[in-house]
């Protein structure tokens, strides 16, 4: 995605943005007189689910760079696992930063019933968006090429079956 990495103020600009459009879109939508929707459970499995796969891809170039991996890793699959790990980091960010909107839109009415019981699905909601937000950043960081392009072993990103890790961040 970019050739030096998504950084945390991406992310930071992505939950920041998404968390006002969230929070103008549920307040228009509270305008009409229909309470808020509960947030689904299941919405932060699927989010945990997608964190974990995101760090094990991560996991997987990291060990290969190490010399640690028990089979090849192709620069293609190398390069979709980054883009992987920066697209996890950025959707992360937009999952937290939609609850947290709707969050900011219900705490002044939390005192209704059916508020006051959103406010913890909501908080797990965000805290599993940030888990999935930091888990992209940091199979991000695993993905990135040593300095000066060489692997673990000391050799040069060229590797034995004739691919290479182009799709990684450089430095």
């Amino acid at each position: 995605m970019l050739s030096h990495g998504l950084r945390p103020r991406h992310v930071v600009t992505v939950l920041t943005g998404t968390t006002l459009v969230s929070a103008v879109v549920w307040h228009l939508f509270t305008r009409t007189g229909r309470l808020l929707p509960s947030p689904a459970w299941l919405t932060a499995v699927v989010v945990l689910v997608l964190a974990g796969l995101v760090l094990w891809g991560g996991w997987q170039v990291r060990q290969y760079q190490r010399g640690r991996a028990r089979r090849s890793l192709s620069g293609l699959r190398a390069a979709r696992i980054l883009s992987l790990s920066q697209a996890g980091a950025l959707t992360g960010a937009a999952v937290a930063g939609w609850f947290l909107g709707h969050l900011a839109i219900l705490l002044p009415d939390r005192d209704l019933t059916p508020y006051g019981r959103q406010i913890v699905p909501l908080l797990v909601l965000i805290a599993s968006g940030v888990v999935l937000a930091i888990a992209g950043l940091v199979a991000q960081h695993w993905c990135r090429l040593p300095p000066g392009g060489r692997d673990a072993r000391g050799g040069s990103d060229e590797r034995d079956d004739g691919s290479d890790l182009d799709g990684a961040v450089q430095g």
